[in-house]
């Protein structure tokens, strides 16, 4: 942090830090939002009181909000400096809100940083780096709108880099907050934090916690001043100690990814229903096909291998869950997929299954309304977007139960997979329930996801799900992908500069991949990042042959730096395609995304 001493709060701004003022734009108005799209203005109050006093921890500013027509509404801010670890706390702290329908509260309002070279550093998905001067319009759609704990942003913070310093501001309730990211083309850059009610209601304090770095800080700066944070606060568990508790880990690492599919069946009240060619909803590989394409593999070369299994079920993939059992029969059925766990494991090879916990589909065989997330005005949410059709969501707070349902069905019959992935929970943002009979807020939800994951760890089986979360990072040993933001300014790997040696990342080999920036191979990334590989089930002949020799590359590479940290990332060419990785035994990863070469520089010791 450096010198702590130089940093103080000062009036009309938030504080001055390192020599640079930090301040609001003024431009931005603090309000209070209604669910009707209604705004009360902070500068509403007729009654405004401020008092400025120390603490234990060091000098705050309280300002308390009364007096709005027509509302009994009182509320305080609180901007303190906490000279232990030189940050500043920003707190919104309701005081009389009975009744209000909030939608969200938007205060503290954005920081200003709009000098020359400056940039903001985003948690968007894998990260990426804004300028304050870039020519497109970023962040008009985030995913999720912008809802933290989802992939909309995998670590809750966001920050900015100036040449006089930066900040970084972390959320400190991500599970009930939204950001905001405004950016124009040509800038300026605006972020922002809503806070979120809770089961309808706004009745706890909300607080945002800046810290600030001196001039000569980058985003590598910002991400290891959260790792730091995030190990204070129990979130950094890393492979090692996850190895410790599932020795099965370090067969994992250094895999290539197989990702198949066995029945599909897309439902007519699907959003991916084609009507135009009916017969295109429904398909099937046996079983059986994908233990003979093992074989295959294996005389190929492919020494280490994670087979990934959708669509086992017999009602075909994204259907009637968590009703999902038993096997396929038209696949083989328990004894098939027996067979093709058991040519697996002659193979030396993982095999794992897709599951989910989270859509509850309509037509599932124990479905209950009952069992639904009941929103916070009463009403169930529907959709109808996956292939298995109509679904609400299945109240967190029951999934862990229906894991273990399922999987003392499987286990009883023969099946123990190595791993299993439990699909969207790192991905979609966190849930809330206001059925009085199992009523969950979103932070409990995210307690429950975790303990489905847990329960895998406790069967020796490898948790995954589809994405990553810094939320999950104590329960999760790997994902699908974590891949980059469609629209994307600069991307940078911010989440593995935290969180590398926390978590295994498959990324997918080939250009023009979903998640892949464009102009650039994922085969590159997947070196860069120390991650794993995808071994493509499409490809054949030359294509296959060299599809090997990459997933070998990426493999081998990640047997060496998977449980090291990721030091440092930079650009070394001023177009940003040469890039160079560093990890903590002293492996450095140079790639060129023009040029499409790469180079892997292993510690010599003496």
């Amino acid at each position: 942090m450096g010198d702590r001493e130089g940093i103080r709060l000062v009036p009309d701004a938030l504080c001055e830090a390192f020599g640079r003022l930090w301040r609001f734009d003024g431009g931005v108005k603090p309000a209070i939002v209604l669910e009707d799209g209604r705004e009360i203005p902070f500068d509403g109050a007729r009654e405004k009181e401020t008092r400025e006093y120390v603490t234990g921890l060091g000098p705050c500013r309280a300002t308390r909000y009364g007096g709005f027509e027509g509302s009994a509404l009182r509320f305080e801010t609180l901007i303190t400096l906490d000279r232990a670890d030189g940050r500043v706390d920003c707190s919104f702290v309701p005081l009389d809100m009975a009744g209000l329908p909030v939608r969200e509260v938007r205060w503290p309002q954005p920081l200003t940083a709009d000098e020359k070279g400056s940039y903001a550093v985003l948690n968007t998905m894998q990260g990426q780096l804004l300028p304050t001067d870039w020519p497109e319009e970023i962040g008009a759609k985030l995913p999720f709108d912008g809802q933290m704990c989802s992939e909309a942003a995998y670590l809750p913070w966001f920050g900015e880099v100036t040449g006089q310093g930066g900040y970084l501001c972390y959320v400190r309730s991500p599970w009930d907050s939204k950001y905001t990211v405004s950016h124009p083309a040509g800038g300026p850059t605006r972020l922002y934090v809503r806070h979120l009610p809770s089961l309808g209601r706004m009745e706890a304090q909300r607080t945002v916690s800046y810290y600030f770095f001196a001039p000569g800080c980058d985003y590598v700066t910002l991400c290891k001043r959260y790792r730091a944070i995030a190990l204070e606060e129990g979130r950094l568990v890393t492979l090692r100690e996850k190895a410790q508790r599932d020795p099965g880990l370090e067969r994992l690492i250094g895999c290539c990814v197989l990702h198949v599919d066995g029945k599909t069946h897309v439902t007519p009240d699907s959003a991916y229903y084609d009507r135009e060619q009916p017969e295109k909803n429904d398909r099937l590989t046996p079983f059986s096909h994908w233990a003979e394409r093992v074989d295959e593999l294996r005389r190929q070369g492919v020494e280490r291998l994670y087979l990934h299994l959708d669509g086992w079920g017999q009602p075909g993939y994204d259907n009637q869950h968590p009703d999902y059992l038993p096997p396929c029969r038209e696949a083989g059925g328990y004894e098939g997929l027996k067979a093709l766990q058991d040519r697996l494991h002659e193979s030396g090879y993982l095999f794992g299954l897709h599951d989910q916990y989270r859509d509850y589909y309509l037509d599932a065989p124990t479905y209950d309304a009952d069992n639904a997330v009941r929103l916070a005005d009463g009403k169930l949410f529907e959709m109808s977007r996956w292939a298995g059709g109509r679904q609400n969501y299945l109240c967190a707070s029951l999934a862990p139960e229906y894991v273990r349902r399922n999987f003392e069905q499987l286990l009883a019959n023969g099946i123990r997979p190595d791993a299993t992935y439990l699909d969207v929970f790192t991905c979609n943002e966190a849930d809330e329930c206001s059925n009085p009979r199992h009523v969950m807020t979103r932070r409990e939800c995210l307690s429950h996801r975790g303990h489905c994951l847990d329960y895998l760890t406790a069967h020796g089986i490898l948790p995954s799900s589809e994405e990553v979360n810094d939320w999950a990072i104590p329960y999760q040993v790997f994902c699908h992908w974590a891949p980059y933001l469609g629209n994307t300014a600069i991307p940078v790997p911010l989440f593995n500069l935290v969180y590398h040696d926390c978590v295994l990342i498959p990324w997918k080999m080939e250009a023009g991949e979903w998640g892949i920036p464009k102009g650039t191979a994922g085969f590159l990334h997947a070196l860069l990042n120390g991650g794993m590989g995808y071994l493509s089930e499409r490809l054949s002949g030359e294509a296959l042959e060299e599809n090997i020799r990459q997933v070998k590359a990426v493999g081998e590479l990640q047997r060496r730096v998977a449980m090291e940290e990721l030091v440092s990332h930079e650009f070394l060419s001023e177009d940003r395609s040469r890039q160079r990785t560093v990890f903590s035994d002293g492996t450095r990863v140079t790639v060129d995304f023009k040029e499409n070469t790469w180079q892997i520089d292993y510690p010599v010791f003496g």
